[in-house]
């Protein structure tokens, strides 16, 4: 296989990494809003804890997948 669509395999692996954690930060702050109410705070804060630190992850494989795409341009 050719070093090209080796990148572009790894670049279309990466985009449905981004697009999973995407739908799992979304549906976490759909539960965040949905029980927001209910007496046990900790459950919510472990939830904002997990939605910050996924955000964090799909911010940084964003990156990392315009670095692979700019990399193609020199193959």
């Amino acid at each position: 296989m050719a070093k090209i669509d080796e990148v572009k395999e790894y670049i279309g692996f990466l985009k449905v990494v981004f697009v999973t954690l995407i739908a799992i930060d979304t549906s976490l702050i759909a539960w965040i809003f949905k029980n927001h109410i209910i007496p046990d705070k900790i459950s919510v804060y472990i939830v904002f804890g997990i939605i910050f630190i996924m955000t964090i992850i799909v911010c940084f494989l964003f990156i990392y997948i315009l670095k692979n795409i700019k990399k193609l341009k020199d193959l």
